[in-house]
């Protein structure tokens, strides 16, 4: 029997230093991939971990970084690395799995397996474009296209992103393969006592008994932050109740921050809209639980990790009905136009109104989030691992 395949898995998605993937959704799907290959042992295949900073610094190459006024972070990814990767000594593996699409780089001469999450600058280019004018955005986006295209087998995080895949950049199907993310099991069945309720509600400067909307995840444009607010005016026109809208999230250093303050003040909400910055999840568990409807306007998404989290805690959503979020969410969500400001008001009071509403999609949410989990996540990575080496 010969040498098993080995696949090196990229871990550089926990480093706080690379890019921004650590504290993102990125950071999370790394590590339970690690976590669940670290517990694999198979004789027909090797899987290892490495950082693309491992790689760079210990070829003796990086020294030219030193010696360049610009471009160092290109040139990197895109000379450095490829060459450190073609080096058994620095890289000793046969096949490389980078989890996030914009890491590897254009070009290799080591088959690689590269995960897919949004192709949200091309299926979205004109929102895109207009808020990135520069070459260097539209270099960087041609070089992602290249690296998925060159890659040997391409993981999609859903169905459409698969679809997006295919058709927009007319890659076989037969060289994708669907691997959902999952839900971790802390999101499931926790409970909240009155006294940590209270602790929450002083913490994050939530009033008492009002009905909490919220909203968890960034602002760049395809988040459709006028979905959030627009509905949020139009309820407390028709309504007496006290409903404020809570966003979770680290957003203060985002460009779009400054649009964001300034659309709160014209529509006249500063006394309603929370900015809770990022909160961590032994916070947002208890968030979910005292809040009264999850909100999720976007325009698009890859997969839509955070309603699903809000389902596994109990509470209900209304979201968007673009793009994957009807195939993640199934029939356990209440669906609207995210560019319709009245429906989705509707749609929220609706939920905070009708006990019956709520209670029903409560219980559809925590099935469907069910469906989820890290552990199939592993399963289906190491089935395409799998398929590489010849095995399946």
């Amino acid at each position: 029997m010969g040498s098993p395949l080995s696949i090196g898995l990229d871990i550089s998605a926990l480093d706080p230093s690379f890019k921004a993937h650590s504290g993102r959704g990125i950071g999370r799907y790394v590590a339970e991939l690690k976590n669940f290959f670290s517990k694999i042992d198979r004789e027909d295949l090797d899987i290892g971990f490495f950082t693309q900073k491992d790689l760079v610094e210990r070829s003796p190459l990086s020294g030219i970084l030193n010696f360049l006024p610009l471009g160092k972070v290109t040139f990197r990814q895109q000379a450095l690395l490829p060459i450190a990767m073609a080096s058994n000594s620095l890289c000793p593996f046969d096949v490389l799995h980078f989890p996030a699409h914009m890491d590897p780089p254009a070009w290799s001469k080591k088959p690689y397996i590269v995960t897919v999450l949004d192709l949200i600058p091309l299926v979205m280019a004109d929102l895109y474009k207009a808020a990135n004018p520069n070459w260097r955005y539209h270099i960087a986006r041609k070089l992602e296209i290249q690296a998925i295209k060159n890659a040997s087998l391409i993981l999609a995080i859903s169905k459409n992103t698969a679809s997006d895949v295919e058709h927009v950049l007319g890659i076989d199907p037969d060289l994708i393969k669907v691997t959902y993310l999952g839900v971790d099991e802390k999101f499931f069945g926790s409970t909240t006592t009155e006294e940590e309720e209270n602790y929450i509600r002083d913490k994050y400067r939530i009033p008492p008994k009002c009905d909490l909307v919220l909203y968890v995840g960034g602002i760049d444009p395809r988040k459709n932050v006028r979905g959030l607010l627009e509905p949020l005016s139009f309820l407390i026109r028709d309504t007496e109740r006290d409903i404020r809208l809570f966003m979770a999230g680290s957003i203060e250093e985002d460009r779009q921050y400054p649009a964001l303050l300034k659309m709160i003040k014209e529509l006249g909400l500063n006394d309603r809209v929370i900015l809770g910055g990022f909160v961590p999840d032994s916070d947002l568990i208890k968030i979910f639980q005292i809040s009264a409807v999850f909100l999720f306007p976007s325009l698009y998404e890859g997969f839509g990790l955070p309603p699903l989290e809000a389902m596994a805690s109990g509470l209900p959503v209304v979201s968007s009905n673009r793009s994957c979020l009807p195939e993640v969410l199934g029939d356990a969500a209440i669906f609207v136009d995210p560019e319709d400001s009245e429906g989705i008001a509707k749609a929220v009071l609706e939920v905070i109104r009708d006990k019956d509403l709520s209670l029903s999609l409560k219980e559809r949410g925590r099935k469907q989030a069910r469906l989820y989990s890290w552990e199939k996540t592993g399963e289906a990575t190491l089935n395409a691992y799998l398929r590489v080496a010849g095995v399946i």
